[in-house]
């Protein structure tokens, strides 16, 4: 029994021995100092840690600030790959100008450069067209450009390489009289604006054409419940939009030309063309010339349903044009607009209160006022007038900043504004001319002798159609001219 107590105790002795040296062996590995080797291996860790994180906050600012040593040494400890962030290009300059004044939004301003000289890099004339046996008239309307490619409707419609003029198709719409208003471009189709005449009345007809843009093979037609003479189409969330001689605004299904809405906007006949801004469609009409009993009107309305949103009455004035023929212009929630009465308005695009207005023509019932769009860009907005005179306004208060007179040419053209240039076409036939100022004090860099007409601008090429009357038209006379700074000729 004595050995028993005895071998107890030597055991619970051992087991007491080996506890306290476990936790003194556990005590000395915490205290012990770190090695050379353990040392560096913690610093390298500590400063990846740092680069990284540095990297990670300088990244989010798009500018990279890490010494060459950390760089290097993330390199070495890691295999994150040395970060290069390349150099920010140049941007882009626009390569199409898919509708009437540019864009949807009407502005007729660009980001492409512009032709700082008249150099002619190629042009249609009367003769080009007779080689092709072209048997239609020379008026020709506004061009529009896509993918490389000019796109004209003097009657037929053609498509032209834009660098080169060469003709890539052209489509002749058979067995009716046919005149194009307008084009429009989007999803590789060709939009066209149409006024005919049916062969037992002789009433013009409306209708909105569809072209494959790539070949000029007829997709579909919509007719209209009377013709297009002014309005030209628009293309926006898939839809083509248009007024019509009927006081309507149609929407179509621009895949099918399937009718999804038409409203009748109480005028008797809707001119202006559609603008489109943030999901909503502006457009002006033309109440009654003989009195107030139907106003004329700027339309808001819902692009999806056709819903009015609001609408603006213009000013009456006794004796005067109190129309809207004139395409909206928006820009940063104003829609800019002129009347046939002389005034010029801009109004909140969101419930249509008015802003400003300013009285720049007189609008005699002999004069029309004001009929065409406005260009906005650089703080200002450059209109016309058909009195021949052409402002720059400004786009806070609406007070003129300069302005040119054109002396008895009318200045009803709409104006191309980019590179700090704004072009402008003022007069017809014999005392026309197109220009190209300087946007911010109005000086004149240079001029053409053009039948007034206005440009389009794309890719650094001004595309301009001579406006000039069909029996006037001689021998060689230009009808699509393409200015450019690599152009080597000049215009006559």
């Amino acid at each position: 029994m004595r050995k028993i107590i005895l071998f107890l105790l030597l055991l619970v002795l051992i087991i007491f021995v080996i506890g306290c040296t476990g936790k003194q062996l556990k005590k000395t590995n915490i205290e012990q100092p770190e090695t050379d080797a353990q040392k560096e291996q913690q610093i390298a860790q500590d400063e990846k840690k740092v680069v990284v994180k540095e990297i990670n906050k300088t990244t989010e600012n798009q500018e990279l600030k890490v010494s060459e040593g950390k760089l290097e040494e993330i390199n070495k400890t890691t295999e994150i790959q040395k970060l290069e962030i390349p150099e920010e290009k140049p941007k882009e300059t626009q390569t199409n100008w898919p509708t009437f004044h540019g864009d949807n939004a009407r502005t007729g301003f660009s980001e492409s450069k512009s032709p700082s000289k008249p150099n002619v890099l190629w042009k249609w004339t009367v003769d080009d067209f007779m080689k092709i046996n072209y048997e239609g008239n020379f008026e020709g309307n506004w061009p529009i450009t896509s993918n490389g490619k000019v796109f004209i409707a003097p009657e037929d419609i053609f498509a032209l390489d834009i660098k080169t003029g060469k003709r890539i198709w052209s489509y002749t719409e058979k067995g009716e009289s046919f005149f194009p208003r307008g084009l429009a471009v989007g999803n590789e189709k060709i939009f066209i604006s149409v006024n005919t005449g049916d062969n037992l009345k002789n009433l013009p007809s409306g209708y909105i054409y569809a072209l494959d843009e790539n070949n000029g093979n007829f997709l579909w037609k919509y007719q209209t419940q009377k013709g297009v003479s002014h309005s030209l189409p628009l293309f926006a969330d898939n839809k083509v939009f248009v007024g019509d001689d009927s006081g309507n605004i149609y929407a179509l299904n621009a895949d099918n030309g399937n009718l999804i809405w038409k409203k009748y906007l109480e005028a008797e006949v809707v001119h202006s063309s559609p603008a489109y801004y943030n999901g909503i469609i502006f457009i002006g009409t033309e109440g009654s010339q003989k009195n107030n009993a139907m106003p004329s009107h700027l339309y808001a309305l819902d692009t999806e349903t056709g819903k009015e949103v609001w609408r603006f009455k213009v000013d009456y004035i006794q004796g005067k044009l109190n129309l809207i023929h004139a395409t909206p212009a928006i820009a940063d929630n104003v829609v800019y607009v002129g009347a046939e009465n002389g005034y010029f308005y801009a109004l909140n695009a969101k419930d249509g209160s008015l802003i400003w207005k300013n009285k720049i023509a007189s609008g005699a019932e002999e004069l029309i006022g004001i009929s065409a769009a406005a260009a906005l860009g650089y703080g200002k907005v450059f209109i016309g007038t058909y009195e021949g005179k052409f402002l720059a306004l400004s786009q806070k208060d609406g007070k003129i900043v300069w302005e040119y007179n054109f002396g008895k040419a009318n200045a009803d053209s709409s104006p191309v504004l980019a590179d700090n240039k704004v072009y402008f076409g003022a007069g017809e036939e014999d005392n026309g001319y197109f220009y190209s100022f300087n946007a911010e004090n109005g000086n004149v860099i240079w001029k053409e002798k053009l039948g007034g007409s206005s440009g389009t601008l794309a890719n650094g090429i001004l595309i301009v159609s001579n406006r000039l009357a069909e029996d006037n038209l001689k021998p060689n006379t230009p009808i699509i001219i393409a200015f450019s700074d690599e152009g080597k000729e000049s215009l006559w």
